[in-house]
C-alpha cells in the first residue's frame, strides 16, 4: 500500500495536486490528513485517516505502508520518522523555491529520501544545491480539469463591455508581484484589473490601488473568471512552477508573466509575453489589446502545450518512480 501524507491546514495548490494524483493512481492507497483538512472532500480513490497533533503519535498507523509519499514539510518529517522506525522508503514532493533549511534534521530528511520529486527544473536545481539528495526526479504539476459554473452568466453581465486583465494568486506582494499590477493599472485607466485571491497584503494593496482595480477575494469558480478575462497577468517574483498558469493556458488566454523559476518550464516567447517591470506590463497589455492576431497566436500555442500536463499523462510517471523504489527495496 502507498501512503500519502499531507498535513496542510488549507486547500491550495499542493493539496489540489495531492488530490489529482491520488485520484489518478491505480495502486492501493491511503491518505493521512490533518484533522478537519478540506482536502478530505477532494479524495475519491483512497482510504482517509485524519490525525491530530502530536502527529508522531500516529506513526504506528504507517507501519503497513510499503512506500510513503510526503506532499509538504510536516508530512516529510513524519515520513522520515517512519523510515527510521520501520525502514519504510519515502518520497518527497518539493513545490517551492524557498531556501531549504540547513539544520541537521531537515538535511537528514532530504538525504534519506528514496527520491525527491521536483515540479520544475528550477526546483530541482535548488534541491541539488542545498541538499545531498541522491535521487531527484522532475515531474511537473498537473492541469486541473475545471469548467464554468452557473455563476458565469452573472459574471459576464457584470463585466460586459470591459477589457479585463485577470490575476489569480495569493495577495502576497513579495511572491506574487501585485504592486507591479497596481502601477500598470494607474497608467491604463480604461482597463479593468481583476485580482482574485486573498492573503496577508490585501489591505496594503487595496490602499494603493486605483479605482480600476477590483479585489474579488478568494473564489473557487476560477474557470468563470478565466472565461471573462481578455488577458491573464501573472507577474510573480518567485514560482516553483506557477500551476495557475496551466489553467490559463488550457483556457486559451493570452498570458503576460515574469520569466522566473519554473514559469519558464511552462511558457516561452512563443506562448506568452514576458514582462519584468510595470512599464513592460503596460506595453505588453497594449500590444495584445491592439493586435488580436498576436494574442490569439500566443493563446493557441499555450493551449496546445497545456495538453502535456494532464494528470493522466503525469500519474504514470509517479507510479514508475514508486515501482523503481519498491523494486530496489525488495532487492535489498
Amino acid at each position: 500500500m502507498i501512503c500519502h501524507i499531507n498535513l496542510a491546514k488549507s486547500f491550495r495548490g499542493g493539496e489540489r495536486q495531492t488530490a489529482l494524483l491520488v485520484n489518478a493512481l491505480t495502486l492501493p492507497q491511503k491518505v493521512l490528513l490533518r484533522q478537519g483538512s478540506p482536502l478530505k472532500n477532494h479524495i475519491q480513490k483512497a482510504a482517509i485517516q485524519e490525525i491530530s497533533k502530536p502527529f508522531w503519535l500516529h506513526l504506528p498507523s504507517l507501519k503497513p505502508c510499503r512506500l510513503i509519499h510526503a506532499h509538504e514539510a510536516k508530512g516529510a518529517q513524519l515520513a522520515f520518522l517512519a523510515h527510521l522506525l520501520y525502514h519504510i522508503p519515502y518520497v518527497l514532493t518539493r513545490r517551492v523555491l524557498f531556501d531549504i533549511k540547513q539544520n541537521l534534521f531537515t538535511q537528514a530528511i532530504y538525504h534519506n529520501a528514496a527520491a525527491v520529486i521536483a515540479i520544475s527544473h528550477a526546483v530541482a536545481e535548488q534541491v541539488k544545491r542545498q541538499t545531498k539528495t541522491k535521487n531527484i526526479q522532475i515531474v511537473p504539476s498537473a492541469l486541473t480539469p475545471i469548467a464554468p459554473t452557473d455563476a458565469l452568466p452573472k459574471l459576464q453581465e457584470r463585466f460586459k463591455d470591459r477589457f479585463v486583465v485577470l490575476n489569480i494568486a495569493a495577495l502576497k506582494e513579495s511572491d506574487k508581484g501585485q504592486l507591479d499590477i497596481l502601477q500598470a493599472a494607474k497608467k491604463l485607466p480604461d482597463i479593468t484589473f481583476l485580482l482574485v485571491g486573498e492573503g496577508p497584503d490585501e489591505q496594503m494593496l487595496k490602499a494603493q490601488a486605483p479605482s480600476n482595480v477590483i479585489f474579488e477575494g478568494f473564489r473557487s469558480n476560477i474557470a468563470d473568471y478565466l472565461h471573462i478575462a481578455d488577458i491573464f497577468l501573472f507577474p510573480s517574483r518567485t514560482e516553483g512552477l506557477g500551476s495557475i498558469l496551466l489553467d490559463a493556458m488550457a483556457a486559451g488566454k493570452p498570458i503576460i508573466t515574469r520569466p522566473v523559476g519554473g514559469i519558464v518550464d511552462l511558457v516561452d516567447e512563443r506562448s506568452a509575453m514576458f514582462a519584468n517591470t510595470p512599464d513592460q506590463i503596460v506595453q505588453a497589455i497594449q500590444k495584445l489589446r491592439s493586435d488580436p492576431l498576436l494574442a490569439q497566436k500566443l493563446a493557441q500555442e499555450a493551449k496546445r502545450r497545456s495538453f502535456y500536463y494532464q494528470i493522466e499523462l503525469l500519474a504514470p510517471k509517479i507510479e514508475q518512480i514508486y515501482q523503481r523504489i519498491l523494486d530496489e527495496n525488495l532487492a535489498h
